[in-house]
């Protein structure tokens, strides 16, 4: 009996070390609050003349698993003598004097002692029951003592401040511990798109290292929990291996859909981790959601984010217009899709309708360049959407839906933007101002070069040359355009785009030749250019290139347009009128020609004109001669017309098979003497009361309208300078 009597206080005391080390163990586990709790500071328990123990960063999580309690044990030992863990216990109490039983954490299981003159902080974790709040609990501290029965002496309780809280304010950081480095973790941003099911909250989260090491930010989670105690996961951008260096600050994204219903009042974003040793999710930081912003309706200018299972993009709406197209009117949106994150991100597969006057639905389409495969780090992508509508039909509001169609091809709305209708204009820029197109592919510059009218019986072919320059550093076809003329009256006049065929060289030119047929007369003071990039089927077209006529595979996007977007404007200066006297530097884009030494020769039943040329070409800016002619007439004083012969521009290019004496015969770029035009008029002499003299009138011909460009007067038979 004796023997076991004294046995008894060793078994007891290793006991006692065993489940002491139970109840130890560690985490990657981050510690941490801003300073200490929000709200409110614990009481201390001094565990000696010199020392004390207090609680910290105390956190409450409910999740599926439970209700998890985490908190900190501070020992500060500025005695003279190692304190040893082993010697005291904690525990966790309810309200009704419910026993919770607290932990360690595994990454503290190796932490026994407390240095004189240093602290320690032990990180511990319970499960408590739904009826207890953070403020019932009560921390109950004391030390084994073998002199007593039982074998323990208490010293002390702490209880919650009644004004604890464990969320960070708006505008505050909280500090989490990672890896025995500080990180203070606080919200920056709160904007929040919306649709008809969801709001799409969109939050920035910035950490700072401010301890001395590099760290590794862990693999951490993020919800939404609302006032009611709702909870929603957020998908965080940014994160993954994830290094800060000492002093850097690193910006996350935060993203989700929460339901439209619920109230954004009272937001909060709580970090948490998912320990595999515990099989826990424990709570790492509680932050308050700042304010979004007031403002409900998105216009032109204004950005709304919104995410998918890819990411986050960011939208930019550059403006939404009214079109008139034939019969009836377009409407359209020109918008920029962003990538503001880290990450690459794919092309969501859009679509989208336009709502007016709150009540009447026109299904859109959403335009995306072709070229454009994905959205890098930082960049960005024009896209359009348009539709049809009777262009008599009035509405007065016009709100823009934008639509994604998801991995399980369902459709659901992302963002919206409105509108009134006196904004849907296309601003009109000036006449020597130029408008830069940027999408990818085909980026270039355009600008008014001149505006000349053709003249026929009855009507007159109105004409603008549009100077295109290619900003993409390759040969590129140039994005085919739509355009149209309208008058200051309102009228509006369909035009035809005379665009060149082949690609575009880095910083190369190209000359469009935008016409229309207008009725003879009509006033086109105040005159302005409407033109956009040609669409069809939702796809931008291009220019087929010269040659690929038999290329007919699935990739060609030449053809006729069903609708275009993107529109620019320009006001049209008044035409200057040019006609050379004497014949020397006409234009006729791209080639100039200049004639002299102009004579006429009648040989038996034979009339010639022959004179000397030259024609040069601008090789720095391609020009589509389709359907442009040079015409020559002689007509004799009295109004009588002796010659007429016309030949194509095109023609102009010297070929291979020519031979040396054709620029005799046929116009060629060159210096040329002794170009002569023959026709039979043999009873010319018996038509002309006096051969004295002739005009020699030379025309641009386009389309069967002509414009003079140069006329000269010289003698029958004579010879000029």
């Amino acid at each position: 009996m004796t023997r076991i009597c004294k046995r008894f206080p060793i078994l007891m005391v290793f006991a006692i070390v065993v489940l002491i080390s139970s109840f130890m163990s560690i985490s990657v586990f981050a510690e941490g609050g801003n300073s200490d709790n929000a709200g409110a500071a614990f009481e201390q328990i001094q565990l000696g003349d010199n020392s004390y123990a207090e609680i910290k960063q105390l956190r409450l999580l409910s999740d599926h698993n439970g209700n998890i309690v985490t908190f900190t044990l501070h020992i500060s030992n500025q005695s003279s003598e190692t304190l040893s863990l082993i010697d005291y216990w904690i525990r966790l109490l309810g309200k009704n004097g419910d026993s919770f039983t607290a932990k360690m954490m595994p990454q503290d299981k190796e932490k026994t002692k407390i240095a004189a003159g240093s602290s320690q902080d032990f990180s511990y974790y319970a499960m408590i029951n739904d009826a207890t709040a953070l403020q019932d609990l009560k921390f109950r501290l004391g030390k084994w003592d073998f002199s007593r029965n039982p074998f323990e002496r208490q010293l002390g309780e702490i209880s919650v401040p009644e004004d604890f809280t464990q969320v960070a304010p708006a505008g505050s950081s909280q500090e989490v511990k990672v890896s025995g480095t500080i990180m203070e973790v606080a919200l920056s941003d709160f904007t929040r798109g919306k649709n008809e099911k969801n709001s799409l909250p969109n939050l920035t989260l910035k950490l700072k290292n401010t301890g001395k090491y590099s760290l590794a930010v862990p693999d951490y989670q993020f919800i939404v929990r609302t006032s009611e105690g709702y909870t929603y996961p957020l998908i965080a951008k940014g994160i993954n291996d994830l290094l800060i260096n000492s002093q850097e600050t690193k910006e996350i994204t935060l993203t989700g859909n929460v339901p439209a219903e619920v109230s954004t009042e009272g937001w909060q974003i709580v970090v948490t981790q998912y320990l595999s040793d515990l099989k826990l999710n424990v709570p790492i930081a509680s932050l308050e959601v700042p304010k979004e912003s007031d403002e409900e309706v998105k216009g032109a200018g204004e950005e709304v984010s919104f995410s998918d299972e890819n990411g986050l993009y960011t939208v930019k709406m550059n403006g939404m217009y009214r079109l008139p197209w034939e019969d009836t009117d377009i409407l359209t949106a020109d918008f920029m899709l962003k990538n503001k994150g880290s990450d690459s991100l794919p092309i969501p597969e859009l679509t989208g309708y336009f709502l007016l006057d709150g009540k009447v639905k026109v299904e859109a389409k959403v335009i995306i360049p072709s070229k454009v495969l994905g959205l890098t780090k930082d960049s960005s992508v024009g896209m359009q959407m348009a539709a049809k509508v009777p262009y008599t039909y009035v509405f007065s509001k016009i709100k823009l839906v934008l639509q994604e169609k998801t991995s399980d091809e369902k459709i659901i709305d992302v963002l919206d933007f409105e509108s009134q209708t006196d904004l849907l204009h296309v601003p009109i820029l000036d006449s020597a101002a130029s408008f830069e197109l940027t999408d990818a592919g085909y980026q270039s510059i355009f600008s008014i070069q001149h505006v000349m009218s053709y003249q026929g019986q009855s009507t007159t072919q109105y004409t603008v040359r549009v100077l295109a320059q290619n900003q993409e550093k390759r040969f590129t076809n140039l994005a085919k355009l739509v355009a149209s003329f309208r008058a200051a009256s309102g009228t509006v006049y369909p035009a035809n785009v005379l665009d060149v065929k082949e690609k575009v060289g880095p910083g190369g030119k190209a000359m469009l030749i935008v016409s229309s047929i207008i009725p003879k007369g009509v006033d086109t003071t105040g005159m302005n250019l409407l033109l956009g990039e040609a669409a069809k089927d939702g796809e931008l077209l291009t220019e087929e290139p010269a040659g690929d006529d038999e290329n007919d595979d699935d990739d060609d996007k030449s053809g006729d347009a069903d609708m275009y977007v993107k529109p620019f404007a320009f006001w049209l200066p008044q035409e200057k009128s040019e006609v050379k006297t004497p014949l020397q530097g006409i234009s006729l884009a791209p080639y100039t020609l200049s004639i002299d030494h102009v004579g006429t020769s009648l040989d038996n039943n034979e009339l010639s004109l022959k004179f000397n040329y030259e024609i040069t070409k601008d090789m720095s800016t391609s020009v589509n001669t389709e359907g442009r002619k040079i015409v020559f007439q002689i007509n004799d004083a009295n109004g009588l017309r002796a010659i007429e012969w016309s030949t194509d521009l095109s023609s102009f290019e010297l070929r291979a098979n020519d031979a040396p004496e054709t620029p005799q015969s046929k116009l060629k770029v060159g210096k040329y003497k002794d170009f002569r035009i023959s026709l039979e008029n043999g009873d010319l002499i018996y038509k002309l009361t006096f051969l004295k003299s002739y005009d020699f009138n030379i025309y641009e011909e386009f389309q069967g309208h002509r414009r003079l460009v140069g006329t000269m007067k010289n003698d029958w038979f004579a010879t000029s300078d």
